[in-house]
């Protein structure tokens, strides 16, 4: 039967196929469990936070009376994912890590950590600069016979639209540098092909952020600073690596 090694964890003993599923079975529940019990704890918090979301444009109406609910609802599901992401990391690393070699896991153990606060700096970056910027941009169209009237459903929406991408879009330089270390891609790589990544940026923040050109500019702009903070990145450890060899 097909065997899969998992190394020191097993003392160098294989584990059998259906064991290995077995174990992925384990930890699915584990990581479902973890994310309910998070989406409890999110939604008796719910209150506190909608009310934080929400502190920019202060007063908020509700179109339907289901509508306030479902905001509580979807607010417990971000924070039910976010609660219990460290669970799910830690059953993630931990099923795929005997596969992986030493250096990969180097890899893992450094880049895991860095990426969760380059997703927490993106976050907040994105709620504290942008997402006002983009707020007073669009009621800048309003006039005296013209009152915004924002559903709390439509203005929660709209921050978690543009938020939450920020945190994706922040691991920009820790891809970079993976791939850079790995040697699968090189600072005349980035630079060479600028425009064509440029182009790419353009296209991620047209699919990542809500359909305005304003959001996307918002996003678009913050990704080229981090491209060339990537290729400065990228260019230190091509001369830490180079510099190592020479001596």
């Amino acid at each position: 039967m097909l065997n899969w090694r998992r190394g020191r964890h097993t003392n160098a003993e294989g584990m059998t196929l259906v064991e290995h599923l077995a174990e992925l079975r384990t930890r699915l529940i584990i990581c479902v469990l973890t994310l309910v019990v998070g989406v409890v704890v999110g939604f008796y918090y719910s209150p506190p936070i909608v009310e934080f979301v929400t502190r920019l444009p202060g007063e908020l109406v509700y179109l339907y009376p289901g509508e306030a609910f479902f905001v509580h609802l979807k607010v417990a599901l971000v924070v039910g994912i976010i609660l219990s992401s460290p669970v799910i990391l830690y059953q993630a690393v931990r099923f795929v890590v005997p596969g992986l070699l030493d250096n990969e896991r180097r890899i893992l153990y450094l880049g895991l950590p860095i990426s969760l606060v380059m997703f927490a700096l993106g976050i907040v970056f994105a709620y504290e600069v942008i997402l006002p910027l983009a707020y007073a941009f669009f009621l800048g169209f309003g006039t005296e016979s013209l009152q915004p009237m924002i559903s709390i459903g439509n203005y929660v929406s709209f921050v978690l639209g543009l938020v939450l991408p920020f945190g994706v879009v922040f691991q920009l330089p820790l891809f970079v540098v993976i791939l850079t270390s790995a040697g699968i891609l090189s600072p005349r790589t980035l630079v060479l092909y600028r425009k064509y990544f440029i182009l790419v940026i353009v296209m991620v923040a047209a699919v990542l952020t809500p359909p305005d050109v304003i959001s996307q500019v918002l996003m678009a702009l913050p990704m080229l600073v981090l491209y060339e903070i990537s290729i400065l990145l990228a260019k230190l450890i091509i001369g830490r690596r180079e510099g190592r060899q020479q001596e």
